[in-house]
């Protein structure tokens, strides 16, 4: 049964349509309401948004997140269908943390769990409930969530994919809750919602240090455990130095962005390379994370990469090719390991459309039309001196 109204299916339509006069009936060859509406009825009355598109099976808090935040971003959502994604966030996966490792300075702080307590989905559940303004009965669970998170980060100012099993730190969970945080120090209230905001701007600072100082300095980029360069992990991490960093980290930026161009052609914009790995921190399974590269121009265009630069319209074209008749399976190109969230449900290479692939293809495809407009009319303005 559809968890969605006639009318909010009505106002889906109305906003899908207003889209269609920009791209959707050139960029994908159909009405862009036609590419929604198999995400739309992926949800489930009981528990959210499922990892695969029409079929029953596992849910996951970072992907409920993703499309909440996609939706969100495309204007496609009504407020009361925001409202109920948000409430799915807090009202499923939420779990009581007993603690990270020996010494918690926070035996009380509540976290995201999927699979197990982690923080994945700690920081992209917080990322999307805070960017879509969520207000409500559980914000008094904003602070216990952040300080989780502020809690999680190691020493050297990394994140790995769960601290109490003592994962190796990863460059793109860093980057995530490097921007969350930063995100929670400008949009939370420190009074209204318990926010220490000077612990969250130091873990910041700490984790943009980090990533400043892991950069490879013959490739200008961010590797692999494997010594290769892995292109979501970096162009998180120049995006993340971006908006999180100084006015000084402009060249540091500007060099990682060439050096990324070099690194990723010949089709490696479909690549699938690992971009955190660990263990469960009940059950020591071992787990990995795959990126998902071509939703990195999502990155590049916000650090105000040419939206016609071969690193943006490579991603573009892989995914106007790519679209299963109901949207985006996750890719294995080349040498790409083939990764499992769990064991029992293997989520690369398997043909099937998943609802975090979709949603971040929607999106990328949407943020691009909307930087060449921006673009068209700057280079206009600039053309001929300001409006006539």
């Amino acid at each position: 049964m559809s968890v969605w109204t006639d009318a909010d299916l009505a106002f889906v339509r109305d906003r899908a349509r207003h889209w269609d006069l920009h791209y959707s009936e050139h960029f994908w060859g159909g009405p862009l309401y036609d590419l929604v509406e198999p995400l739309l009825g992926s949800f489930n009355t009981d528990f959210g948004v499922p990892k695969q598109i029409g079929t029953p099976s596992e849910s996951l808090p970072e992907t409920t997140a993703t499309v909440l935040l996609a939706l969100h971003r495309m204007g496609l959502l009504s407020a009361s269908m925001r409202q109920r994604i948000q409430t799915y966030l807090w009202s499923t996966h939420y779990a009581l943390a007993v603690g990270i490792g020996d010494d918690a300075k926070y035996p009380e702080a509540e976290c995201w769990s999927s699979v197990s307590r982690n923080v994945w989905a700690t920081a992209a559940s917080l990322w999307a409930l805070i960017a879509t303004g969520y207000r409500g009965g559980h914000e008094a669970r904003y602070a216990s969530a952040v300080r989780w998170l502020v809690d999680a980060q190691d020493e050297n100012g990394a994140w790995g994919f769960s601290r109490d099993a003592r994962n190796p730190p990863s460059v793109f969970l860093t980057a995530v809750c490097a921007y969350t945080l930063r995100m929670t120090a400008a949009l939370l209230d420190e009074a209204t919602h318990g926010i220490d905001k000077a612990a969250v701007q130091s873990a910041v600072d700490t984790a943009v240090g980090y990533l400043k100082r892991t950069r490879r300095r013959r490739s200008g980029l961010w590797h692999t455990e494997a010594g290769e360069p892995e292109p979501t992990s970096s162009a998180m991490a120049l995006w993340a130095v971006r908006r999180c960093g100084s006015t000084d980290d402009g060249e540091l930026v500007r060099t990682g962005v060439r050096s990324l161009s070099k690194a990723v052609g010949n089709g490696r914009c479909a690549a699938s390379l690992e971009i955190a790995a660990g263990t469960l921190p009940d059950s020591r399974e071992a787990i990995a994370l795959q990126g998902y590269t071509p939703a990195i121009p999502l990155a590049l265009l916000q650090i105000d990469v040419d939206p016609f630069h071969r690193l943006v319209l490579g991603p573009l074209q892989y995914l106007r090719t790519s679209r299963q008749p109901d949207g985006w399976e996750f890719p294995v190109v080349g040498n790409a390991r083939q990764g499992r969230y769990v064991k029992a449900v293997p989520y690369v290479g398997t043909g099937e459309a998943l609802t975090f692939t979709t949603a971040l293809a929607l999106q990328t495809a949407h943020a691009w039309h909307r930087r060449v407009i921006r673009w068209t009319i700057e280079q206009r303005l600039t053309r001929t001196g300001g409006p006539q």
